[in-house]
């Protein structure tokens, strides 16, 4: 008896299904930023876009004696349920108090901006634990793989 040889692999991947509501909207992100930042500067704050650098926050607004505010941004041109990456909640978590969660409703016709202050123990989120999978590239296995 031989030993046994590898003769592939099957790769099936289940439909991926993406509630409309949470899809993502670059216009509608925008204008939630902008709503956003006008209220902090209408409240005496000034507002950084630091969103391009993956903080876990987008926005870092400072008020006139240094207290920082970490501002997480949502936005949906209707209304509906917002999704925070781990990143976002484990900063909500580490900032607390100076943590907030903007959510902007109704964005591109009647806004509408709500404020959550230290969402980490205010709002009780489901966990929606992912699957994280490695996945070889079958020309990679060509050319690192044995041929038998």
């Amino acid at each position: 008896m031989s030993m046994p040889g590898f003769v592939g692999i099957i790769r099936v991947v289940p439909p991926v299904k993406i509630d409309r509501a949470m899809q993502s909207d670059k216009e509608v992100e925008m204008i939630g930023m902008e709503i956003t930042r006008q209220f902090e500067i209408n409240n005496e704050r000034l507002p950084e876009d630091v969103s391009e650098q993956n903080l876990g926050f987008d926005i870092r607004s400072t008020d006139k004696n240094g207290q920082v505010r970490y501002i997480e941004v949502k936005a949906r041109a209707g209304t509906g349920d917002i999704a925070l990456t781990q990143n976002e909640w484990f900063k909500a978590q580490r900032f607390r108090d100076d943590y907030y969660l903007y959510v902007v409703y109704n964005a591109v016709n009647r806004p509408e901006l709500f404020i959550i202050q230290n969402p980490a123990d205010t709002v009780k989120p489901e966990e929606k634990v992912e699957i994280v999978r490695y996945i070889v590239d079958s020309a990679e296995i060509k050319r690192k793989g044995q041929l038998i």
